[in-house]
């Protein structure tokens, strides 16, 4: 096996590691990041549906959207105001009004500082253990399958010597 095949091979390996880890640090709350997928569009068109929203935990400000907890749901809206009395007004970008709900600012998870389009759909189908199992599963199949390299098609130069 060359050099230059290791070396990619070796890259590809720590490129896919790197990415599972951070996908696991995500998921599971190790980073100050959380994410969540949207799921309606009264964020259009700034986060459309089947985004996936990157939310910092606990930084946010008046005019950004954010992600919160009301009557049990997280809601991501864009923060309004934050009220006297400790409740925040909120209002979906694509609602004509703010919403009629005020938690108590003590319900913002953080504010939003991404929103990679449709992959909130793509986080969605691989939280599905079916899926997870289909992958597995071609993983092992293109690895079984897979054909080993032809040693019997090299060709051997000769040279002539006078």
């Amino acid at each position: 096996m060359s050099t230059a095949t290791v070396v990619r091979r070796s890259l590809a390996g720590l490129v896919v590691v790197l990415l599972c880890l951070g996908a696991f640090c995500l998921l599971t709350g190790k980073l100050p990041y959380t994410g969540y997928i949207i799921h309606t569009g009264s964020m259009e068109p700034t986060i459309p549906t089947k985004s996936l929203v990157i939310v910092r935990k606990g930084a946010y400000h008046v005019g950004q959207p954010v992600s919160f907890v009301a009557n049990g749901e997280v809601v991501t809206h864009r923060l309004v105001a934050i009220n006297a009395d400790g409740t925040i007004t909120t209002k979906g970008d694509a609602n004509e009004t703010v919403d009629p709900w005020h938690p108590p600012a003590s319900n913002i998870i953080g504010g939003v500082v991404a929103a990679p389009r449709q992959l909130g759909l793509v986080v969605y189908v691989l939280r599905q253990p079916r899926t997870v199992l289909g992958l597995l599963l071609l993983v092992v199949a293109v690895y079984l399958l897979w054909p080993e390299p032809r040693t019997d098609r090299l060709v051997k130069v000769q040279t002539s010597s006078a």
